[in-house]
């Protein structure tokens, strides 16, 4: 058994792992459940395994360095189509329309997010613009796999089509290739959309798929039922973000997704439990 399969074992040690990913800073800003991650983040004692960006690696090193901390996930690249928002200003230039075009940057390599504590490092992988980006991203993604494969650290294949998940709608093609492609580029795992024909993306993509959470919902039942349906679907565990993050009670709404993750609560009833709390 190598580093590798180590780090796998202690993902999948208590059942199917309940991921809680907190980069959106990077991309959204500051909001409430990230202003002060260095502090906040202690509320996620419980979870299986954090994901952060570099930075926060190093702000955070004290939730991660006890004994029963959660694993820490390390993001390695960044899409450059975030800028484009924050440059309407210049769409004058051509230079612009790079941030259109779906090229991954590079944000750091596996030996430095493996200096900040990593035991797992993700990358994602973006396919569907034009030849140029698909060439950059494909290239980048070979590099990071083949890096972490020498430093026995898995890597998460994150695939989320260009655009969002309402590019493709309802057409599973997209999403099927993306993340096949993944597998088929060396990943170990992959994070992707949950959609209602789960099955056929967990079916196809041969390495274990982790579902995300989505977007924030109105009731806890709502965000709970995406778990329990991924699960049933064939997801080997979930990635949540904003719905746990923006909690009014992060703790024990982290301890109701749990309960429905692993001890098989209904989302009914831990959105019950959750609810008591309050």
């Amino acid at each position: 058994m190598g580093g590798k399969e180590i780090r796998l074992g202690k993902l999948f040690s208590n059942g199917a792992p309940v991921i809680i990913a907190a980069d959106h800073g990077s991309y959204m800003g500051p909001f409430p459940g990230i202003e002060d991650l260095k502090n906040e983040i202690m509320s996620f004692r419980k979870a299986d395994a954090f994901l952060v960006m570099p930075g926060m690696a190093k702000q955070c090193q004290a939730f991660f360095c006890r004994k029963d901390s959660p694993l820490c996930i390390i993001r390695l690249n960044w899409a450059a189509h975030y800028c484009k928002p924050h440059l309407r200003e210049f769409s004058r230039f051509e230079k612009a329309s790079y941030y259109e075009k779906g090229c991954n940057e590079k944000l750091c390599d596996v030996k430095y997010a493996i200096s900040l504590g990593a035991d797992i490092v993700i990358s994602s992988l973006l396919l569907g613009t034009d030849e140029v980006a698909n060439t950059r991203n494909i290239t980048q993604f070979g590099e990071f796999v083949a890096e972490a494969d020498s430093y026995g650290i898995p890597v998460i294949g994150e695939y989320i089509p260009f655009g969002g998940i309402d590019r493709y709608k309802g057409d599973l093609g997209d999403l099927a290739l993306g993340t096949r492609a993944c597998a088929e580029f060396g990943a170990d795992l992959i994070k992707t959309v949950f959609v209602d024909d789960f099955e056929k993306i967990t079916r196809t993509s041969v390495i274990p798929t982790l579902a995300l959470g989505g977007g924030t919902f109105d009731r806890p039942s709502q965000a709970f039922a995406v778990a329990r349906k991924a699960l049933e679907k064939g997801a080997k565990g979930v990635v949540y973000g904003r719905n746990v993050l923006c909690a009014k009670n992060p703790v024990t709404y982290l301890d109701s997704l749990l309960d429905v993750v692993k001890n098989g609560v209904s989302p009914e009833e831990a959105e019950k439990n959750y609810l008591k709390t309050l």
